[in-house]
């Protein structure tokens, strides 16, 4: 003898349930694509083979004065997630040349705090000023011909202001 299949009647209120979340996805979705883009602070090429690039973001003087201390001037980048401990940070960031994309096997990315010290896999992201990414491989035929504002930088980023 099988057993009997229970009737519930579900009416409107699954429908409306769907519909809500379904609405609460898309809105994290679209949160979750807030994208900021950059052009790098600065960039330097390898004292070995002058072909492998640093491409630095990291504080930057906005008016020349030499300090750090004026509205227009920046104290950093970081990552936008507070909380969130990075462990592969280049998942969240994507590096450009010319408006082509690098592919991400090309490029290591690294967090530096305010002192100058690697953050370590685990630590929070919050605690970076600096971003940088160091590419393991020759991406130009003439390197030493690409200036610092050929790369775009675009990500879950975000400048810090003091």
């Amino acid at each position: 003898m099988a057993r009997e299949v229970p009737n519930i009647y579900s009416g409107n209120t699954q429908k409306k349930r769907d519909r809500l979340s379904f609405k609460n996805f898309v809105l994290e979705v679209i949160e979750d694509t807030f994208i900021n883009e950059f052009n790098p602070t600065s960039s330097s090429l390898d004292a070995d083979t002058q072909t492998l690039f640093t491409i630095f973001l990291g504080p930057k003087d906005g008016n020349n004065d030499g300090d750090l201390l004026d509205r227009v001037d920046i104290d950093g980048y970081r990552f936008t997630y507070e909380d969130l401990q990075v462990d592969n940070a280049y998942d969240y960031l994507d590096v450009f040349l010319y408006g082509v994309k690098q592919d991400r096997s090309k490029y290591d990315v690294k967090l530096y705090d305010g002192a100058g010290t690697e953050l370590l896999s685990g630590q929070y992201a919050s605690g970076s000023k600096e971003i940088r990414m160091i590419f393991n491989e020759d991406i130009t035929r003439v390197p030493l011909e690409v200036p610092t504002n050929a790369f775009t930088i675009k990500g879950k980023i975000v400048e810090i202001e003091e």
